[in-house]
């Protein structure tokens, strides 16, 4: 029974190596066809935002993120081209607490995966 549970160990272990590694190709290609967005709070009033634009593959795309600082990463989500992100005074993008709005322009390469976005 030792036996077994050290070799589901290892299976477990060296299935999540392998899954961090195709993680890791992923975003190392995003600098190549969109770029993830860095949001910079200048005011320190923002607690959510909306970034609404085209992503990697050209598709319409719109996600709310909770700013829990004056910089957040939003990772994961790939965008490319003019995207408009405004921003609340709440948590969860209520309109009732629209604070403001910006566009910003993507490039679709760069030599790194993030693009600055200011308040």
């Amino acid at each position: 029974m030792n036996m077994l549970k050290k070799a589901a160990t290892t299976v477990g272990a060296a299935a999540l190596a392998f899954a961090g590694v195709l993680g890791t190709a992923g975003q190392a290609s995003a600098a190549s066809n969109g770029q993830q967005i860095h949001f910079h709070d200048t005011s320190g009033s923002v607690y959510s935002i909306r970034i609404q634009g085209f992503n990697q593959n050209g598709g319409v795309a719109s996600g709310c993120f909770s700013t829990p600082g004056r910089d957040t990463w939003v990772g994961g989500w790939w965008w490319k081209g003019e995207v408009t992100v405004t921003f609340y005074k709440s948590a969860g993008c209520s309109f009732a607490t629209y604070y403001g709005e910006t566009n910003a322009w993507v490039p679709t390469s760069q030599s790194g995966d993030w693009t600055s976005v200011y308040s």
